[in-house]
């Protein structure tokens, strides 16, 4: 039996992608809605709380592989009493723009299109890449059933959970819906056999779905985190943003162990020259270096920004000439 619990934030999908999964998953994996269980008026955090128990105790009691989708927090599960009963917590948080979640939940004309929403869903961003972070928000007039003992030391989530976060801002439903499912497909048949008789296939996609894509991405974390015995922690970006939300620059990055790749910095034109990139850059690598990197890597062509890396601390430690046409492309590293 493998259970599969889906968070987030109000705006952030949950809902909405439920019935396209139960579609997708099909007799496989039950899904359910945590809302199901009732919710009173007077409904609060005791209530949530006490109620993650009682669905972990009915998840139990099934004996079959279920998906739970709601306003399940992580630490909250893992504090539940019947949560010992997990080997290990597969947990996934859907996540969304703040400009993007304001806007969804305003076409719902829900009650919660506010600040102390974008605060909650940044708090559970924070929640699922540090155990450590803020955990008063949980604890603090609690429901007396809950035993944070089990996790309120650690200080990161690889030996109790499978984490994945998965952002729906530029996705249909449907796509959301989809990228879950190979989520969850992926974790439930890792071990599984190959099935007899089964044609394989090359296939050539220039526009392939977003939830192919993901379903690549995580099969390699996966053989990543089999062959080296820990995990690999995912993509982050920084952004720069107006007061409107709008994106005017960022970077796209992900790290290791041990150190982070830069895969993508860019700045507006209108904005170039004015220190944005310096700062986008000293905010990934802090970044990395609170989550244990000691080094950077970055390529980029001679046509492009070496010059900027190298007054930021870059050395070179590659080059491919004639990359592309005339032009090479050049890797660098940074100590951090």
């Amino acid at each position: 039996m493998k259970l599969y619990f889906i968070g987030g934030a109000s705006g952030s999908g949950k809902t909405a992608i439920m019935s396209d999964l139960d579609k997708i998953l099909g007799d496989s994996v039950a899904v359910y809605d945590f809302d199901d269980i009732g919710v009173p008026n007077a409904a609060d955090k005791k209530w949530r709380q006490e109620s993650t128990e009682k669905w972990l105790q009915k998840l139990l009691s099934d004996g079959k592989d279920a998906c739970l989708l709601g306003q399940i927090v992580l630490g909250e599960i893992l504090a539940c009493p019947s949560a010992k009963q997990i080997d290990k917590i597969n947990f996934c948080l859907l996540d969304v723009s703040d400009f993007e979640r304001i806007q969804r939940l305003k076409k719902r004309n829900t009650y919660d299109a506010d600040q102390n929403m974008l605060n909650w869903s940044s708090w559970l961003r924070m929640h699922t890449q540090d155990p450590q972070w803020m955990q008063h928000v949980l604890k603090e007039d609690c429901w007396h059933g809950l035993d944070f003992s089990a996790w309120d030391q650690i200080t990161n989530w690889d030996n109790k959970v499978i984490v994945k976060s998965l952002d729906t801002t530029g996705l249909s439903i449907n796509q959301a819906a989809e990228s879950v499912a190979n989520w969850i497909n992926q974790k439930n048949d890792q071990n599984a056999e190959l099935i007899p008789n089964t044609t394989y296939k090359i296939i050539v996609d220039h526009n392939p779905s977003q939830a192919d894509n993901d379903a690549l991405m995580e099969g390699l974390i996966t053989c990543f985190e089999r062959e080296m015995s820990e995990t690999r922690d995912k993509e982050f970006s920084v952004f720069l943003k107006n007061d409107l939300g709008e994106i005017f620059g960022g970077i796209q990055a992900h790290f290791d162990t041990e150190s982070v790749y830069v895969e993508v910095l860019w700045v507006d034109k209108k904005l170039r020259k004015k220190g944005y990139g310096k700062k986008l850059l000293n905010a990934a690598e802090l970044e990395a270096i609170k989550n244990g990197c000691v080094f950077s890597m970055l390529d980029t062509w001679d046509f492009q920004a070496e010059g900027f890396y190298l007054k930021n601390g870059y050395e070179p430690m590659g080059e491919i000439k004639k990359y592309w046409r005339e032009h090479s492309r050049i890797f660098l590293k940074k100590a951090l």
